[in-house]
């Protein structure tokens, strides 16, 4: 055999294993990252609070179905959360179906639209001692901002747009700042962080990662979704497209930028293509305390 076979040859070999990788094995894969963060914002005399964050569930029939969501909300609840927040992009994302161009929802049929209607109630599922927490993401709005708040409304989980909703604790009330998605609603910072009570312990929760940059958002802790940690990313050169500003310093949960943090998820689902790429899915405990702005991460663990 020629040495031209040969290469050719491992090529094609390495070429199945990366397609397999990315089309099926990561996909069907679930990590969890476990954060420690400290920021100024928080009072001395406030409590760390135990976050569990999760975004871009994407559900559909293939990788993240109602019936896996509800799988990954029983490994949730036995962590014992403080609190779930969600952070938005429950539809699916698929290339041909879930571009706005399209309209997201006249172009799934029934039995797609019943799926979606099935996984947006599947956030129920989630449990945590002090509630769950959602806002809207950019492909939930696409499909149909009404009705993803009719269903929710017939869970227990807790929708915010541009709405802060207060954690009272006998060690120190947190509010979370449900802020509107950038591309497809109206974010308010001020109006939104106004209504919690002032000098309290906050976090802002927002789908897109930009939202950092906005001269409006003096919040100390954001977390987010969005990025996907680039949804595939190569060694070395990291992830060759990406959908937001900091979607490479936020690669590994999250930056501290100007003694304020940004934490951003990867999420769960997948939009585009149905696949993943050394960015696998991914609980994110993230427990939030007084101090020096500062990010600790412990080595990811991988579920399955």
């Amino acid at each position: 055999m020629s040495r031209g076979k040969i290469i050719w040859g491992i090529a094609g070999v390495l070429l199945a294993w990366a397609a397999a990788v990315a089309f099926w094995f990561e996909p069907e894969s679930l990590t969890l990252t476990q954060l420690d963060v400290a920021t100024p914002s928080w009072p001395q005399n406030t409590a760390p609070l135990r976050v569990v964050l999760l975004s871009d569930l994407h559900m559909d029939d293939l990788h993240m179905t109602p019936a896996r969501v509800r799988a990954i909300a029983a490994r949730v609840k036995a962590m014992h959360p403080d609190v779930v927040l969600l952070a938005g992009d429950y539809i699916g994302g698929d290339l041909f179906k879930g571009r706005k161009e399209f309209g997201v929802r006249p172009m799934r049929s029934p039995k797609e639209i019943a799926l979606d209607e099935e996984g947006l109630r599947t956030l129920g599922a989630f449990e945590a001692r002090y509630g769950v927490y959602a806002i809207m993401g950019n492909h939930d709005c696409w499909w149909d901002c009404d009705t993803v708040r009719k269903i929710l409304a017939t869970t227990h989980v807790q929708f915010l747009e541009n709405k802060a909703a207060r954690i009272g604790r006998p060690d120190g009330d947190v509010w979370i700042l449900g802020i509107e998605d950038g591309q497809t609603q109206h974010p308010d910072f001020p109006g939104t962080e106004a209504q919690a009570s002032k000098g309290a312990a906050t976090i802002a929760l927002t789908h897109n990662p930009g939202l950092f940059d906005w001269t409006s958002n003096k919040t100390g802790i954001q977390m987010s979704g969005h990025s996907h940690g680039g949804q595939v990313r190569f060694p070395l050169i990291g992830a060759p497209v990406t959908v937001c500003r900091h979607t490479n310093d936020t690669a590994r949960g999250g930056t501290v930028i100007g003694n304020r943090v940004l934490i951003v998820t990867r999420g769960l689902g997948s939009s585009g293509i149905p696949a993943r790429f050394n960015a696998p899915p991914q609980i994110m405990l993230v427990t939030v305390h007084p101090g020096p702005a500062k990010i600790t991460a412990a080595p990811d663990v991988w579920l399955h």
